[in-house]
């Protein structure tokens, strides 16, 4: 194998795929990166044998070939050579990398060892997703996934049907929920671990997106790009079952400046209690404070479009500023049924709702 490329093109497509190389992989091989180079051109990959990543690169292929390379020494090579060519060739297994009167020899490994990719689904139609919707539906469900990694929770649900694409995600304690009418073709449903979820959002550029799934595994194409995931066995949460149809009271309010009360009460919230604030409703205010024997008392009050029966409900400082962040629009809404009951804040966009439990006692 020989090729040459520009530092600026090696040094993007490295960056890309060694965020899912693993610091402690369970193979030699998987602290490597697989560069193949083809008639067509130069790819790139890594993966952890839970989430892998193929790129293609610009590149003159002198000699077609393909081998592995170590990712942290090969990323810490090309960001410290300078703004010129670089050229790749293997000799006696052994790479030489070469740029202006820089020269290193690095180790391989053999090709052949390196896990290969789901490149397309062996059962069933693909799915096709526009690339916009999708990156907004991870980022406005991503938050609510459950940080524990034993848990079905840590995956988002991912779910195709009659043209409708939904993304969920909860922890059992809130829920956020993103929908999209006309959107998708096929049919697909699959809990997709948060972590894989979070790197496709940042390989999305425009370009619509192909999904491909085959037993256990998933795979996301968007144009030279190659993301691949193991999918979480289980069964999701009835979610449609946990959110309201109805709700008795509702709040209209400024979102910035929810958020900038709910952060400032936030403060003064004791971890020990869950970071528990409290919101004080009444006809057209909302009292918003946070306390704690050890810290001291936060207290703020916001103008509200309000006309419902005075109540006091208790939630996570945390989830709010997390959900109201997720919302695009310059108002939301907060919806009630009761100071023990779920609450749902929505923008302007009914199509994207976040549900909260409240903390008791």
């Amino acid at each position: 194998m020989k090729i040459t490329a520009t530092r600026g093109d090696l040094a993007k497509a490295i960056a890309v795929v060694s965020r899912v190389v693993s610091s402690r992989a369970a193979l030699p091989v998987l602290s490597n990166l697989l560069l193949v180079a083809t008639e067509d051109g130069l790819k790139i990959t890594a993966t952890d044998l839970d989430i892998g990543i193929e790129v293609a690169c610009p590149a003159m292929v002198q000699e077609p070939g393909s081998i592995t390379l170590p990712a942290k020494k090969l990323h810490e090579i090309v960001a410290k050579l300078p703004e010129a060519p670089i050229g790749i060739a293997i000799e006696d297994y052994q790479a030489l990398i070469t740029c202006k009167r820089s020269k290193f020899t690095v180790p391989t490994l053999p090709a052949d060892e390196y896990p290969k990719l789901l490149a397309s689904a062996q059962d069933g139609a693909t799915v096709v997703l526009p690339a916009a919707e999708l990156a907004r539906g991870i980022r406005q469900t991503l938050f609510a996934t459950s940080k524990d990694d034993k848990s079905i929770l840590t995956g988002l649900l991912l779910r195709v049907h009659d043209a409708k694409l939904e993304i969920v995600g909860t922890d059992g304690y809130r829920l956020a929920w993103w929908r999209a009418e006309g959107k998708g073709e096929g049919s697909l449903e699959a809990i997709i671990p948060s972590r894989a979820m979070g790197e496709l959002s940042r390989l999305l550029d425009g370009a619509d997106v192909t999904v491909a799934r085959a037993g256990n595994q998933i795979a996301f194409r968007i144009g030279e790009r190659l993301l691949t995931s193991r999918v979480i066995d289980g069964t999701f949460p009835a979610f449609e079952r946990i959110v309201p149809t109805a709700f008795k009271f509702g709040a209209r309010m400024d979102r910035n400046d929810l958020l900038g009360a709910v952060e400032r009460a936030g403060i003064m919230a004791s971890e020990a209690e869950g970071y528990a604030i409290s919101f004080g409703l009444d006809k057209g205010e909302l009292g918003i404070s946070g306390s704690a024997a050890a810290l001291g008392q936060a207290q703020d009050t916001l103008a509200i479009e309000y006309d419902g029966e005075p109540m006091e409900i208790r939630f996570n400082s945390r989830y709010v500023e997390e959900a109201l962040r997720a919302v695009d629009s310059e108002a939301i809404t907060l919806r009630l049924n009761g100071a023990v009951q779920a609450a749902l804040i929505e923008g302007a966009d009914t199509l994207y709702t976040s549900l909260l439990m409240p903390i008791r006692g």
